[in-house]
């Protein structure tokens, strides 16, 4: 039986290396042009696949951005291309790219630049959400309530931008505390990104929710690069 399949086996090799033999002489034997032309229609394939593969890539790397927050106006958001030029500019960034082992606050006015590095941090794993627009996702679905929280609970590193910018309900303050109280119980950072300081969070969110991140303040004091 094993002889049997041995030579079962050794026939194929035979097969195929005949194959390859019988191959080779069919291209020695082409004219100089045809093989020219295959050879060219094999690199026009290859580029072909290539451009596709590329292609794919970057779509499941928009897909993945955009699952995690980051809108197209930042897709070519980088640390290296946001503007640093002032001292506390250069300050600041650093202060942020460590929003992973700490809870940042993050407060500045319009155009400082708040928006492009919290849209790095996603980028690099965070999850990006503007305040306002995830109490709306509740508001218009109740039964989303507790998929929210455990949702935002537990991702690695969660970025809340246009804080200050909510009503301030009672729904939105409570909303808030089980967000972020799930994340101090699992030891996860979480970044406040908005206009106001400490004190007005502290009035609009609840001194709670302050209480328990503690967070680093960082001041986007300068002007805005819009103008």
């Amino acid at each position: 039986m094993g002889d049997s399949f041995q030579d079962f086996w050794a026939k194929i090799e035979r097969h195929r290396a005949e194959r390859e033999l019988q191959k080779k002489a069919e291209w020695e034997a082409l004219p100089d042009d045809a093989k020219q032309s295959i050879r060219l229609a094999e690199e026009i394939e290859r580029h072909k696949r290539e451009w596709q593969e590329a292609r794919e890539r970057q779509e499941r790397q928009l897909s993945e951005w955009r699952r995690r927050g980051v809108t197209p106006r930042f897709y070519g958001a980088t640390w290296e291309n946001w503007r640093a030029e002032l001292p506390e500019q250069k300050h600041a960034l650093e202060q942020v790219k460590q929003a992973w082992g700490k809870n940042l606050f993050i407060s500045g006015g319009n155009g400082t630049g708040k928006t492009h590095l919290a849209m790095c941090l996603a980028k690099d794993g965070g999850t990006y959400r503007v305040l306002p627009d995830l109490f709306r996702e509740v508001r218009e679905n109740q039964e989303l309530e507790q998929g929210v929280i455990n949702k935002y609970g537990s991702c690695k590193l969660l970025i809340l931008d246009e804080v200050g910018r909510q009503k301030g309900t009672e729904f939105e303050r409570n909303l808030l505390f089980e967000i972020i109280d799930r994340r101090w119980n699992n030891l996860l950072p979480t970044t406040i990104i908005g206009n106001i300081t400490q004190n007005e969070f502290a009035d609009l969110c609840g001194g709670a929710i302050l209480d328990r991140l503690r967070p680093v303040v960082i001041k986007f004091g300068w002007g805005s690069s819009r103008e």
